[in-house]
């Protein structure tokens, strides 16, 4: 008896175990394959007005690997024309669900073009706790066209700028167009490195308008393209935009920058506008600007008219340059903080009176708490900047470089502002940051014959008995300019018996000269020592 129950205590005991490796260990097998369910319509044309509306359900029947395995599936879609898949979606259901919009963008990262009709296959495969996979018996397929969400609102020509053409992506490709309707496509497009393009017709994308088109690293950034009737391409220097007028802070002297969003593709920037107008114009230049066109809207038209601005605020001004050759630009009221436009510097100069009309102004342009300003000072002159009823002066020491022509320092209720060394001096103060600086400039001598070239001018000393500037200087063959305050805005060329605003370079001999510039007479003379 002993016996018999040893041997069914055994047998139960391997039962047990037999029963515990059926509910925790699947048999890793592939008992049937998923399959796939028609679609059903298998054909669609996707426009704005079906947009919101739901791509047909892609399902299928469950794959079996055994007791307690996990599924999960993955779904891929193939454009039969360009052999390019993509994978849509994975899950553990036996569904996917998609509205057509999402639909028509999948498609489009498989090379599936606006108003063209493709072919399209949908495959499945299943993965059992991820690691073994085996396909569906089947594929489905279903035929689509394309269409550009970019351009439903566009009812003149239009074109892509294809970049890489063929093979690019009409999702990222900016568009030209020709509104007036003259055959000249145009518009602009911001090129990140060096590229090639073509373009294409915006309605029959097989139509090329001009192909083998290149960008250089010199050319790239934000370019305006234009293509005539005949496919003949130019190309526009590379460009930055800024507004310019009496309603800003600059007038009608200095452009106040903007800058380019990638993402939006617009022209932004943020400032006080008085009740007054503006315009907008590429490189600090009147080469290219756009002003109203004259609709009650916000329409742009090449050297239109002054923008007038109706209420004095801070705004925030936008400009769209890449709507199919229709340019616009929008003003929203904004209450970002802003500082005051100006302040005054005053000191032993004029008598330390804040408010006399002989103080010194530093202006911040774009009211963004940054200032700059360029004043001769005597020798030993003291000096505070004064802003509303708030004073700054030095907090700390004056940090001067070795050739004592620029200090850094921290602003603030501090000391007086000294400069020992009579001069001009540009004066910057960032009153977030309480930093300033002093810089002693002027006019300088710049060029490829002097020892920095065109990077760097060498400063010319000014005498304030004579007004004149001089300088002794070796030169080596080549050319030179005369520059104000490290900067284009101001400089002489030409013959130096009578130089004028942007001339000429001018032309030298390598050796040591006395140059003595006049600038109220616009002359210099030039004596080897």
């Amino acid at each position: 008896m002993k016996l018999k129950n040893r041997f069914f205590f055994a047998a139960s005991i391997l039962m047990m175990l037999s029963c515990s490796d059926d509910i925790t260990t699947p048999v890793l097998q592939l008992q049937q394959a998923a399959k796939l369910n028609d679609i059903s319509p298998a054909e669609i044309t996707f426009t704005k007005d079906n947009s919101t509306d739901q791509f047909p359900e892609i399902s299928w029947e469950k794959a079996s690997y055994g007791r307690g395995a996990v599924v999960n599936y993955e779904v891929t879609v193939k454009n039969n024309t360009t052999n390019k898949s993509t994978v849509i979606g994975e899950t553990s259901e036996n569904k996917l669900s998609f509205t057509n919009a999402e639909m028509n963008a999948l498609l489009a990262k498989i090379g599936a073009n606006p108003g063209q009709t493709s072919d399209f296959t949908i495959s499945l495969v299943s993965k059992a706790f991820n690691v073994y996979t085996d396909s569906a018996q089947n594929t489905i397929s279903f035929k689509a066209t394309s269409y550009d969400p970019n351009t439903v609102n566009i009812n003149w020509k239009y074109a892509y700028v294809a970049v890489g053409y063929p093979e690019w992506d009409y999702t990222k490709a900016y568009l030209i167009g020709d509104p007036d309707g003259d055959g000249v496509y145009q518009g602009w497009v911001q090129f990140d490195s060096a590229t090639s393009f073509a373009i294409l017709d915006g309605k029959d994308i097989t139509k090329v308008l001009a192909k083998d088109q290149k960008i250089s690293d010199t050319n790239k950034g934000f370019v305006e393209v234009k293509v005539d009737a005949n496919g003949n391409v130019t190309l526009s220097k590379p460009s930055k935009w800024g507004i310019i007028g009496d309603a800003t802070s600059g007038g009608w002297n200095k452009d106040t920058e903007m800058e380019y969003n990638a993402n939006t593709r617009l022209w932004t920037v943020a400032t006080v506008l008085g009740n007054k107008e503006f315009k907008f114009r590429a490189n600090k230049d009147w080469s290219i600007n756009y002003g109203s066109n004259g609709s009650t809207g916000y329409g742009l038209k090449s050297n239109g008219s002054n923008i007038k601005v109706q209420k004095a605020h801070a705004y925030i001004i936008t400009l769209n340059l890449t709507n199919a050759g229709k340019y616009t630009y929008s003003m929203e009221e904004t209450n970002i903080e802003q500082s005051s436009s100006s302040m005054r510097l005053p000191g032993s100069y004029q008598g330390w009176k804040p408010e006399a009309a002989d103080a010194y102004l530093i202006t911040s342009e774009n009211r963004d708490f940054k200032y700059t300003g360029t004043h001769y000072f005597p020798v030993n002159t003291e000096f505070k900047m004064w802003d509303a009823d708030t004073w700054f002066g030095v907090v700390g020491d004056m940090k001067w470089n070795d050739k004592k022509t620029q200090a850094d320092f921290v602003i603030g209720n501090g000391g007086n502002i000294k400069l020992t060394d009579a001069g001009y001096y540009r004066i910057e103060a960032d009153t977030k940051k309480n930093i300033a600086s002093v810089i002693k400039t002027g006019w300088e001598v710049i060029g490829s014959a002097t020892a920095d070239g065109w990077d760097k001018g060498q400063l010319m000393t000014y005498d304030p008995a004579t007004k004149k500037w001089s300088i002794t200087i070796t030169m080596k063959d080549g050319e030179y300019k005369f520059r104000w305050d490290g900067a284009w805005t101001k400089n002489f060329g030409g013959a130096i018996t009578a130089l004028t605003q942007g001339g000429d370079n001018i032309s030298i001999t390598a050796g040591t000269y006395l140059i003595v510039l006049d600038p109220d007479k616009a002359t210099a003379t030039v004596t080897p020592q």
